[in-house]
């Protein structure tokens, strides 16, 4: 009886790992998607209604999902309370802070903070270019992350549960 158990549990165990490990690509995807919907947010609030850093930053954190409404809500907290001299260090403070929640890539991490670099340095025109070279870079990275997503969500579920089924046979 005891022994059944433990080939259950076992088995249990190795699925939900592979399907955890599968998840975390799902996310990755999720995540961009929603960095997208921010920029985008985020550009309609500085370029077209000419709204404050701060105060767009807080809106578009009320209209975005954790951790990217964090980050954001972050930097808006920080810039309005005058805790960070820049926009770029704004982010990077509020970025370590949910960097445990985050499943960016570097590439991902490095497109984001270019664009927080660049946020501020131009006028209108400017601004309105950095913010869809920004959207088009997200939007590339989030295509091959969703096409990664494909591949391994299937691939890891299935090694799991596969791992568990192999593991539970070689111990009865």
């Amino acid at each position: 009886m005891f022994r059944g158990l433990m080939i259950f549990s076992m088995f249990l165990i190795c699925t939900f790992i592979g399907f955890f490990l599968g998840e975390n690509y799902k996310r990755r995807s999720i995540q961009l998607k929603e960095f997208q919907k921010g920029l985008l947010l985020l550009s309609n609030e500085i370029i077209y209604a000419n709204t404050p850093l701060p105060d767009a930053l807080m809106e578009v954190s009320k209209k975005v999902y954790n951790p990217i409404s964090e980050i954001l809500n972050d930097m808006s907290f920080t810039l309005e309370n005058g805790y960070a001299g820049t926009i770029y260090e704004s982010f990077e403070k509020a970025y370590m802070k949910s960097k445990e929640e985050m499943n960016l890539l570097d590439d991902d991490y490095k497109i984001i903070s270019d664009f927080f670099k660049t946020l501020g340095s131009s006028g209108v025109t400017g601004q309105d270019k950095i913010f869809k070279i920004a959207l088009d870079s997200i939007d590339i990275n989030y295509k091959e992350a969703k096409k990664f997503e494909k591949e391994n969500i299937k691939l890891y579920r299935t090694l799991g549960l596969s791992i568990g089924a192999m593991l539970a046979i070689f111990f009865i």
